[in-house]
């Protein structure tokens, strides 16, 4: 698995150079040897819940440098949805049960993420709402958590900008200079209060910097937790 991704990426970046210099013969041949070698990827049945995290991470990058391009983010936000329901539906039998035994435990002991990296098995099951932003504010991940609050569904929500969801006066004023700290390498924790079904909820906020497998920061993985809203606790 391992292989195949770096063959991928030092074509990706040999494509890249080809694009920049002009070279239409060279990009039609590198053109012809990725496609191949991607679908090889997503298609690949991982053995071991590493080799499964491997395919993530994989998607997870492109869509990070292909965010520009509509129809690139499209055909692997297909691909990621393929890697969910082929390792974790319900007739997928007992292949991943131990690897899912071990999320789950995650999940109950640890961290979202393991030292800054997406881990999306394990954000997957958090109760609370998690999403990852990108360095231009647009939406990377959310599980389902955040996804329902929004009324919306989480493949639905890669590549829309935060701005949609928070509104302009938000956006400028509380959410970008956060988020812009976070992908400078600051963990940022705070909470806000928010009108929710004529009552008011207190959010607290979590920013802590997602990093790729190389160590770049890429976004910022935020957390979302209502938590109770202690005036009104006095009140009563």
């Amino acid at each position: 698995m391992q292989k195949s991704i770096d063959l991928f990426w030092l074509k990706y970046r040999q494509l890249r150079q080809a694009v920049k210099s002009g070279d239409t013969v060279l990009v039609n041949v590198l053109d012809r040897e990725m496609l191949p070698l991607l679908n090889a990827i997503h298609q690949q049945d991982a053995l071991t819940a590493t080799d499964a995290r491997l395919q993530f991470q994989f998607i997870v990058d492109l869509l990070q440098k292909e965010a520009d391009d509509m129809s690139s983010v499209l055909r692997q936000c297909e691909a990621l949805q393929a890697l969910v329901d082929r390792y974790f539906s319900a007739d997928h039998g007992e292949k991943f049960e131990n690897s899912r035994a071990t999320v789950s435990a995650q999940c109950r002991q640890n961290n979202p993420w393991d030292e800054g990296f997406l881990n999306e098995a394990i954000l997957n099951c958090m109760p609370d709402r998690i999403a990852v932003i990108t360095t231009d504010y647009r939406y990377l991940y959310t599980n389902p958590a955040n996804a329902e609050r929004l009324n919306e569904r989480p493949m639905d929500l890669v590549g829309r900008h935060i701005v949609e969801f928070v509104g302009f006066r938000r956006f400028e004023q509380r959410v970008k200079p956060n988020l812009d700290r976070c992908f400078c390498g600051e963990m940022i924790d705070y909470t806000f209060a928010k009108d929710l079904n004529s009552h008011t909820v207190v959010v607290r906020c979590r920013m802590t910097p997602c990093k790729s497998n190389t160590g770049k920061i890429i976004g910022a993985i935020l957390t979302l937790q209502e938590i109770a809203d202690r005036r009104r606790m006095i009140a009563a």
